[in-house]
């Protein structure tokens, strides 16, 4: 058995990036943990749901005023939700104590975070999986930070990275080794999908998730895939 460590730069990142993969893992028999490293605060969808105006899936004006904690509060929970539904122990969901506020995401940073998750684990048996690297692409900062570190501490720990699939060219799909989930695994893939797609203003859900990446999500629904980034 090997302890995978999935480092998510937000909320989200988990499932549409390294989901099929991470159930994939879970389905072998090995320990899964997903490490969250930034608060999710900078996303546009916090001035959406404060403006007066609606969106194109939920009726009303859209009147909810969050500050900073309340919003974070609110990504946090559809991120834990998530874990739980692709599978992952409630033990093995961490948000780290040193993640970075959203969009600040330094290499120095996220080698601390990552040094912090896997103390006390033998670099042996414990694996390191997050986003690839894609410079040129206009990629988010805090992604590219984490694939960069991962890159230079791959002398240390097995590491495995994985594309942004939504930047990537549709032929590049031919030449890339893809993962696709089985019937069990794309089903915990939906459960988690709708943690994301979760409105309830009432009780704290705003569909951040969904509401801040729609088109992603989607695109990702209709076909469920992870892609390994060539070494």
């Amino acid at each position: 058995m090997r302890h995978i460590f999935y480092f998510a730069p937000h909320q989200d990142d988990e499932l549409t990036n390294l989901g099929v993969d991470l159930c994939r893992e879970i389905t072998n028999g090995n320990t899964v943990h997903v490490v969250l490293c930034t608060d999710g605060s900078a996303s546009g969808v916090r001035r959406m749901l404060c403006c007066g105006d609606g969106c194109a899936w939920h009726e009303g004006p859209h009147v909810y005023t969050l500050d900073t904690a309340a919003f974070v509060a609110a990504r946090d929970a559809e991120f834990n939700e998530s874990c739980l539904a692709l599978g992952v122990k409630p033990e093995n969901i961490l948000v780290s104590p040193l993640r970075a506020p959203d969009s600040t995401l330094t290499a120095d940073r996220a080698q601390e975070i990552m040094r912090l998750a896997l103390a006390g684990y033998d670099p042996a048996e414990a694996e390191l999986r997050t986003i690839a690297p894609m410079p040129g692409t206009g990629q988010n900062p805090d992604h590219a930070a984490l694939g960069q570190t991962a890159l230079q501490l791959s002398a240390e720990y097995r590491v495995t990275l994985f594309y942004e699939f939504i930047l990537l060219p549709p032929e590049s799909l031919r030449e890339l080794p893809v993962q696709r989930p089985d019937e069990a695994e794309l089903r915990r893939i939906q459960k988690a999908a709708a943690a994301y797609r979760h409105w309830a203003p009432a009780k704290g859900r705003y569909a951040v998730g969904y509401h801040s990446v729609f088109d992603e999500f989607n695109d990702f629904l209709r076909d469920p895939i992870a892609v390994i980034a060539k070494n």
